[in-house]
């Protein structure tokens, strides 16, 4: 029979949305976060930038000060090309939060690990396989670097939602969207700030200039599109097309094709009245509650702010406080999917063309 090390809560996934939770939870919670990879993703991660509201979350984690140091840059300007055919532009003062920032999203990532340590959470990495099951109020969990049992076991596994399908819970995705995406090297002088987002006929990009001396640029498309294959094939092809657009050109000129990566982004949504049938003392978090269409640009708080709603709920008794966990989680979905139709009904001169159809 297997001795199981105990904690108070186990979190699958030391992303942002888990390792935040876990440094809020300490030192009142024995905290495990067990994480399938062993080292970092070799390449920064896409997914760059926060909201001035972020403010908040990092001050209640206590990084706030950590967090400015770091050389993170402010946001600029937004410009889009989108319900029209001519830039609109936004300027980030307008904001009441701030203008928020964008990440070197390796070294934020690296902040809120630091974090946890310091505050005492058990970090387990190279978790590779895990079985799972509910006994007498405890999760027990059978896993390569050990047995671990815990009252509250938490899914922070990301857009897979790993664990929680693993406990039979559904998810909503039928979006095909799929993000090309690329890192270009920009000259480390350049201070251009600002957001550039365009739409097309088989979708939209986005660019902007990200703190460590690379521009990242997107196309966010229908995997099923045959142009999405085309340009998987040739990362030349892929920027030759985005400087078509001349709201694109002028910041790509000069840069040299780079190798190009694909990954899903469209939204994908556990049916948070599920949660109770996972078993008693189950929660999930951040993406793996509901991952962003990166349209709106909230994914990455998503995980910090849904992190700080679960660890108020663990906090208060889960028991007692799931039900209002569920029903703030359920408005933040409803607000997120009435935004993300109204944003896609804009582009009207695309709507006889599939990606845009598909939306309406």
């Amino acid at each position: 029979m297997a001795n199981y090390r105990p904690f108070d809560v186990v979190i699958v996934g030391a992303g942002p949305a888990g390792l935040a939770l876990g440094t809020l939870l300490r030192p009142e919670q024995r905290v495990l976060v067990l994480e399938r990879r062993a080292l970092p993703a070799s390449s920064p991660p896409i997914g760059e930038s926060l909201p001035g509201a972020a403010a908040v979350l990092l001050q209640r984690l206590q990084l706030l000060a950590a967090f400015r140091e770091s050389g993170h840059r402010e946001r600029g300007a937004a410009v889009s090309v989108w319900d029209e055919d001519r830039p609109v532009w936004r300027d980030a003062i307008q904001d009441p939060a701030g203008p928020g920032w964008y990440l070197d999203r390796r070294k934020f990532e690296q902040m809120l690990r630091r974090r946890a340590l310091d505050v005492g959470v058990t970090l387990e990495e190279g978790c590779k396989q895990m079985d799972i099951r509910h006994c007498q109020g405890q999760w027990q969990l059978d896993t390569t670097l050990g047995s671990f049992s815990a009252p509250v076991l938490v899914d922070a596994t990301g857009r897979s939602g790993h664990l929680g399908r693993r406990l039979g819970l559904r998810r909503y995705a039928d979006d095909p969207l799929l993000c090309l995406y690329c890192f270009l090297d920009q000259a480390a002088e350049s201070q251009d700030a600002t957001m550039r987002i365009q739409a097309d006929a088989h979708g939209w990009w986005y660019t902007v200039n990200l703190p460590y001396g690379q521009r990242v640029l997107a196309y966010h498309m229908d995997v099923d599109d045959p142009l999405c294959r085309r340009l998987l094939r040739r990362p030349d092809a892929f920027l030759a097309r985005a400087r078509e657009h001349a709201l694109l050109v002028e910041v790509l000129a000069g840069l040299a094709p780079a190798r190009l990566r694909g990954r899903p982004a469209g939204s994908s949504l556990l049916e948070v009245e599920q949660l109770p049938k996972a078993g008693p003392g189950f929660l999930a978090i951040g993406d793996a509650l509901l991952a962003f269409d990166p349209l709106a640009s909230q994914g990455l708080f998503h995980s910090l702010a849904s992190a700080a709603s679960a660890a108020k709920a663990i906090e208060s008794g889960l028991h007692q406080s799931l039900g209002a966990y569920q029903q703030e989680m359920q408005a933040v979905s409803q607000r997120y999917l009435w935004h993300l139709k109204a944003s896609y009904q804009g582009p009207r001169r695309f709507s006889h063309a599939t990606f845009w159809q598909r939306r309406q």
